[in-house]
């Protein structure tokens, strides 16, 4: 059983975990650079990711993949850097370990209502479990999308996480007025019914947050793009446990990180 790290507030697992990269855009011959972010202040970082618990750190490109190495905290963030993969798309990819959080009825119901969770609250309160702590394992998967000179149609490749975000069409491109029509998958298979949130930072101005709508019956939903700036997508799963002994709950949360300037 891996190791599992009791948290007692709700703040450290509401926030969303996601890359940040200094640039969007890479030169060719450039190394890549990232940085993680953790919180729900995009595009602010609000506390230092969990280096200890970050795992299969890489950047991908059509001719391979490089780990993301030198991981360090500077300030809030995480930096790090890869030798260059590749021209074309470039996808930044990460996800963390399985970890622990107990928290008391009130806040997880309140963390439930926050995420779009109907499932979990209706299970809850047909089990008569709505004033009962909630006992949660859950796990991140960050990925970004990076372009360097002429895209060669990796944007859709899919890294195969547990949870993951596959853009249809590649964002780095939309324009205002445009929709970016993306596919969830769990485990490989498309997720219906999943709540889809979208934050754009504008070149500009103040982030907005949205959400996109739920995916369909294939896992789809497309997301409306009302500017040019940065963008983050999210989406989070919630099941009951496969191991009742270790939590109640096992949540899978997934992030894509992307800019259309």
């Amino acid at each position: 059983m891996r190791q599992l790290v009791l948290l007692l507030s709700i703040p450290l697992i509401a926030h969303d975990l996601y890359f940040l990269p200094p640039s969007f855009r890479v030169k060719p011959g450039e190394r890549v650079r990232v940085a993680f972010h953790n919180g729900d202040a995009f595009p602010t970082s609000e506390t230092t990711a969990p280096i200890a618990r970050l795992r299969d750190v890489q950047a991908i490109s059509k001719t391979g993949s490089m780990p993301i190495t030198g991981l360090r905290e500077s300030g809030k963030e995480v930096l790090g850097e890869a030798a260059f993969p590749g021209a074309g798309d470039i996808i930044l990819a990460a996800r963390t370990s399985p970890n622990f959080i107990q928290l008391e009825s009130a806040k997880f119901e309140e963390y439930l209502k926050e995420e779009g969770l109907d499932h979990v609250l209706q299970w809850r309160t047909e089990h008569g479990a709505s004033k009962l702590p909630g006992k949660e394992r859950y796990s991140k998967y960050v990925k970004s999308l990076l372009l360097s000179g002429e895209s060669t149609g990796f944007f859709n490749h899919v890294v195969g996480f547990t949870i993951e975000i596959v853009p249809e069409v590649n964002p780095s491109f939309l324009k205002a007025g445009e929709k970016l029509p993306i596919q969830v998958l769990f485990r490989g298979k498309p997720v219906p019914g999943i709540a889809v949130e979208a934050a754009f930072a504008p070149v500009s101005g103040k982030t907005a947050v949205t959400i996109a709508g739920k995916t369909d019956k294939d896992g789809r939903v497309a997301v409306p793009v009302t500017g040019q700036g940065r963008w983050r997508i999210h989406a989070l799963l919630m099941a009951r446990c496969e191991e009742p002994a270790v939590a109640d709950w096992e949540s899978f949360w997934a992030s894509l990180t992307f800019d259309n300037r």
